[in-house]
């Protein structure tokens, strides 16, 4: 094992276990506004969800455009770590992405147009409704974050 690198809004990057400069870089991020997205869960299958999204990004897009990326990620995951800089230890390991998906792309809309989308997501072997969520990013082509927003899967899932 190995301790992750840590990425800051597309922007900055650190070992993870350097904590001087992962404040650094938290502190120094800038901030955007969350999207107001609401979110739609179908099962259409028992191994697959459909995410159907609709919200504002609340900020402003301009002619370069940018991505609205949903990830599917789980949470209240354990690693053993038999070797490494955590050799002996037990990791409890959060947010971990499992799928990744683009709802859309947008260009010159304003902070308050409503951007809608459906992604559809195959699920693993063991999937736990109650321990997953999507995180909705905004990104531009460079891989900077312009803004963020958690779901959580609703227990009916």
């Amino acid at each position: 094992m190995f301790t992750p690198q840590i990425v800051v809004q597309g922007r900055t990057q650190c070992v993870g276990n350097d904590e001087e400069a992962l404040l650094s870089s938290i502190v120094n991020a800038p901030r955007f506004p969350a999207p107001t997205f609401q979110a739609t869960f179908l099962r259409p299958t028992p191994d697959s969800l459909q995410v159907s999204l609709s919200g504002a990004l609340r900020a402003k897009v301009d002619h370069n455009g940018v991505k609205v990326m949903v990830a599917l990620y789980e949470s209240g995951l354990v690693t053993d770590c038999p070797r490494g800089e955590n050799k002996g230890r037990v990791l409890s390991n959060e947010y971990v992405v499992r799928k990744l998906e683009k709802l859309c792309t947008v260009k010159d809309i304003s902070a308050k147009k409503t951007v809608s989308g459906t992604v559809n997501f195959a699920l693993w072997e063991g999937f736990n409704g109650s321990k997953c969520g999507v995180a909705v990013f905004v990104e531009d082509n460079s891989h900077q974050i312009f803004g963020s927003q958690s779901i959580q899967l609703p227990d009916t899932i």
